[in-house]
């Protein structure tokens, strides 16, 4: 397997590794949302306590405006279990289309397909 994957185009290992990163990328984002879910507790503090995120939305509202309030709800999202789970992915992502657009132009270059 390893003879044949260094005997194949520049290209071709580039894309392969791209495929590589981006399932290796989905299956640790599935895993860290998988464990975080499992091991969350509920914590008893003043952000469970009743109207306390209203509180907080309308406390951020008067101070930053409609942005700011925007801003707050967007930190809680992507600082829970599925928004870092996303994070994950999309950095894995981004990195998996880095290999394919250097395969891609890798290609471009030498006027293959």
């Amino acid at each position: 397997m390893l003879a044949r994957f260094s005997s194949s185009k520049r290209s071709d290992r580039l894309r392969a590794t791209g495929w590589l990163v981006l399932a290796s990328g989905f299956a640790i984002a599935a895993a860290w949302y998988w464990i975080q879910v499992r091991s969350a507790d509920i914590v008893l503090d003043d952000a469970n306590a009743l109207g306390y995120t209203r509180s907080l939305q309308h406390g951020m509202g008067v101070m930053m405006g409609p942005l700011g309030a925007m801003l707050t709800e967007w930190q809680g999202d992507l600082t829970s279990p599925i928004g870092e789970a996303l994070i994950i992915a999309v950095c894995a992502g981004l990195l998996a289309a880095y290999f394919f657009r250097v395969a891609w132009v890798i290609d471009a270059e030498t006027g293959e397909k």
